[in-house]
């Protein structure tokens, strides 16, 4: 079984991504099943543009075979990321696919107006 990361460690790798630009990823710890998450909020100009970021995400997900679970409504995009094999912890491939969406969120929005 793949290991969770701790407390500090999920902390360390979100100051790192959350230094790039917004929007911000956080940490939320669920009772139901227990588990943690990553969880982020993307919004958009238009749902044209969503669904071309939602593709750019799937894109990461499937380099990484890691995949969040995405809810979108129009020009909202949800994303939430966890490891199941860790117990629905949080791992280093968590956080490092939040960085990649981030990163493609960022190129994105510069590129064009989302």
């Amino acid at each position: 079984m793949v290991k969770g990361l701790s407390p500090a460690e999920v902390a360390l790798g979100l100051k790192r991504i959350n230094g790039l630009a917004a929007p911000r990823w956080t940490m939320q710890s669920l009772q139901t099943p227990p588990s943690q998450v990553l969880r982020s909020h993307y919004q958009f100009r238009n749902f044209k543009s969503t669904w071309e970021f939602l593709n750019k995400v799937a894109s990461i997900a499937h380099l990484n075979r890691h995949h969040p679970t995405i809810t979108t409504t129009y020009n909202k995009v949800d994303l939430e990321l966890t490891t199941h094999d860790a117990g629905n912890s949080i791992t280093e491939k968590d956080i490092d696919v939040a960085e990649a969406i981030l990163t493609e969120y960022i190129k994105f929005t510069t590129s064009r107006w989302a």
